[in-house]
């Protein structure tokens, strides 16, 4: 038990350059949380000779506490000492972990410190034999920690099935917070830096340029549309390996004046104000924010049927569900919905509607403020 004349200390590790969906979840989660209750610090890892990251230096903005983790080089067993060393001086009651790196750091500092420690996992990919390596270390390291918290039901039975006790996995859900989500461009600039007219019916797909997100599918679906849909239009937004095969696929296939890639974007919120529609093509999901992100602004959204998509889609009330890789399908809906703004508005009301209270910041960070409070009792 914590002694009475302070609050517990909960030490928050993440490893991150960009500000992707765990880095936004905790930003979050720290804006929202009761601050009578517990004491947060940040950890994050500084890489040797690379400048610092997104997430270090938005942390450092928001004025939060925040330690670094000095790696020199790829695989430093100096950061389980350095932690060590972190928890001891700031008398940490509680670890919590996000990403396979800092679930092995959480393995021996578990082990060294004997803290109670909870680890999330938001989600993986399987695109290169490196990420799977990652994944399976993830999976080994969270079978130690006393809280797993995981963002779906399918990506709990995973778990489960990786020989993590299910007993100590919990769900809960991303959350969306409406006052993070604001342009810093009107929507006429917008268009303009990207050519877009006020006439075309704009299709976005946001994330990693990556086997897994599908991309390929969304073009290949984006031609069959365009022969039924003058004005429609598309943007990529997002960078990765496979932009070079992407861009190629639209030159081969006369899309190239058609779909606009406009690499990785700080501030989605400027492109989410001129989208009729997002389309998530992914074959592998835990729960992604970006279709919480476009329920926020009523736009109606496409998703594949995958992870924990299904747990906030409806399929032909806030959303449209379609089975991954299933490109024909995927036009048919885009067509549907681009052709029948009645339609199209309701969905994206309905979406809207089914955000709050479920997928609320309050609410998400109620719930992790509860699995402190069970780890310390």
């Amino acid at each position: 038990m914590v002694e009475k004349s302070r609050k517990p200390r909960v030490l928050i590790i993440i490893s991150t350059s960009s500000i992707g969906g765990p880095g936004k979840g905790v930003f979050q989660f720290l804006k929202y949380a009761d601050r009578g209750s517990f004491d947060y610090l940040l950890c994050s890892i500084d890489i040797r000779n690379k400048p610092k990251g997104e997430f270090i230096k938005e942390a450092a903005s928001k004025g939060l506490n925040i330690e670094l983790l000095h790696q020199h080089f790829k695989f430093d067993p100096s950061m389980i000492w350095q932690a060590r060393d972190i928890i001891t001086k700031n008398d940490i009651n509680i670890i919590q972990t996000h990403g396979y790196k800092e679930s092995v750091l959480g393995f021996f500092l578990k082990k060294i410190c004997k803290k109670p420690w909870i680890g999330f996992a938001h989600g993986y990919t399987n695109e290169n034999i490196k990420v799977r390596l990652y994944n399976k270390l993830d999976s080994l390291a969270l079978r130690v920690p006393d809280i797993v918290v995981t963002v779906s039901n399918s990506l709990k039975d995973f778990l489960a099935n990786s020989g993590i006790s299910e007993g100590k996995i919990r769900i809960i859900y991303n959350a969306i917070d409406k006052d993070e989500l604001k342009p810093n461009l009107s929507p006429e600039e917008v268009r303009n830096r990207y050519s877009i007219k006020d006439e075309d019916k704009l299709v976005g797909v946001i994330g990693r340029l990556s086997p897994e997100k599908g991309q390929a599918v969304f073009l290949h679906a984006f031609k069959k549309v365009v022969e039924k849909v003058p004005f429609a239009k598309a943007i990529i937004i997002g960078d990765g390996q496979e932009k070079e095969r992407l861009m190629n696929f639209c030159s081969d296939n006369g899309l190239r004046d058609k779909v606009i890639f406009s690499g990785y974007q700080n501030n989605i919120a400027n492109f989410y104000q001129i989208m009729d529609l997002l389309v998530l093509p992914s074959f592998s999901e835990g729960l992604p924010n970006v279709i919480l992100e476009a329920m926020a602004f009523k736009i109606p959204v496409i998703a594949t049927s995958v992870g924990g998509v299904p747990e906030v889609i409806t399929d032909g009330l806030n959303g449209l569900l379609v089975s991954p890789g299933n490109a024909e399908l995927m036009a048919e809906k885009i067509i549907q919905l681009q052709g029948n703004k009645r339609e199209s508005e309701n969905i994206g009301e309905n979406g809207y509607r089914s955000l709050y209270p479920r997928f609320s910041p309050e609410h998400r960070s109620d719930q992790i403020l509860t699995l402190y409070e069970e780890l310390l009792s």
